[in-house]
This record gives C-alpha cells, sequence and structure tokens, in this order.
C-alpha cells in the first residue's frame, strides 16, 4: 500500500520496546518529498482542554501527537465551514487540520461543535525525507486505509484490533502490556 495523506499507520510489535511508538496508531496528515507529518490517535494525555485555555469550559481529551513541538497544538476536525483557514489533508474524507484558533475557541464556548466534530493534540509525529519508507521498509510500522472514526475510538484497543486485522497471527500480541518493562 502506497504512502499518502489520510493513511493509518500502526506500529509493529518490533517497536514495543520504543516507548513513544510502541502500540501507537497514527493518522498520516502530510507525505510529501520534505517528509512525513502524523498524529498518534490512541494516547490521551492527562491534561483537557480547560488546563491549557481556562477560557474554555469544555473537559475536552487532549492528546499525545508524537515527540516532535509538544509545546504546540494541532487539531483535526470536520467542520471546515465552520473554522476558516482549515487544510484538507485527505480528499478521501472530510477531514482538515488547523485553521482560526480564535474561532475553534468561541464554537466550543458556545458549544457549537463537540468532540464528535474535533480532536486536539500536543505534538505531531514527524519524519525527515524518506524516514519513514525506511521504517516501514524495515517492518516499523504498517499502512491501512483509514477505516477509523478517530473522533469515537477506544484508546486501548484500536492497536490490538489494527494488529489482528494487518495479520490474524498477531493475536498473540492482543494481550502484550503497554510498558513491557513493568511485565
Amino acid at each position: 500500500m502506497n504512502l499518502s495523506n489520510g493513511k493509518i499507520l500502526v506500529s509493529s510489535p518490533e517497536l514495543l520496546m520504543d516507548h513513544v511508538f510502541n502500540q501507537s496508531v497514527l493518522l498520516l496528515t502530510e507525505t510529501n518529498d520534505k517528509g512525513s507529518m502524523g498524529f498518534m490517535l490512541n494516547k490521551p494525555l492527562i491534561l483537557r482542554l480547560h488546563d491549557v485555555f481556562e477560557e474554555i469550559p469544555s473537559n475536552i481529551q487532549l492528546w499525545n501527537g508524537g515527540p516532535v513541538e509538544m509545546e504546540h497544538m494541532f487539531y483535526i476536525h470536520t467542520v471546515p465551514h465552520l473554522i476558516p483557514h482549515a487544510t484538507p489533508f485527505d480528499p478521501q474524507t472530510n477531514l482538515y487540520i488547523g485553521g482560526d484558533f480564535n474561532t475553534v475557541k468561541q464554537l466550543l464556548q458556545d458549544k457549537i461543535i463537540d468532540t464528535h466534530q474535533i480532536k486536539f493534540f500536543l505534538g505531531y509525529s514527524g519524519w525527515a525525507p524518506n524516514q519513514l519508507e525506511r521504517e516501514i521498509d524495515e517492518k516499523a510500522w504498517f499502512i491501512t486505509p483509514n477505516d477509523l472514526n478517530l473522533f469515537d475510538l477506544n484508546p486501548r484497543d484500536v492497536w490490538k484490533e489494527k494488529i489482528v486485522a494487518i495479520n490474524p497471527e498477531n493475536v498473540i500480541w492482543k494481550n502484550a502490556p503497554l510498558n513491557p518493562h513493568l511485565n
């Protein structure tokens, strides 16, 4: 399967000892000759959006998007008609990244949008040119079509479900602990 925007990356069991990407499911939002960018979909943080922006009363979960620029917030959504300057990243889906954050804050305060339409990440996952392709060749990642509802997925189960769907023989990994060092 070709690497392209909107695809899902599923970390291989080979990455179980990687403290960042073990049991990760990522959404690719940019792939080009400058590199690749995406967001981990199944790594919730203990922070909520109102912990970072007190004026937003919502108890919206923040997610660890990846180890790059963890001090920056990113968001993926399905409401470009409400958020000016949003950028589409996959013509096959209705998913957009970014846009005017002041508008986002107002939409959240007015309860016009909610977690079924927008997901917030601190940081992102990024790769230099050809780096992700090499990692895929080395079997660190599997590429799958995006058949997920990223606004309504179980972060504990999505990697386990995906790894078995890729290859039923991977069922042995379904019960692997998130942190093998604690086992």
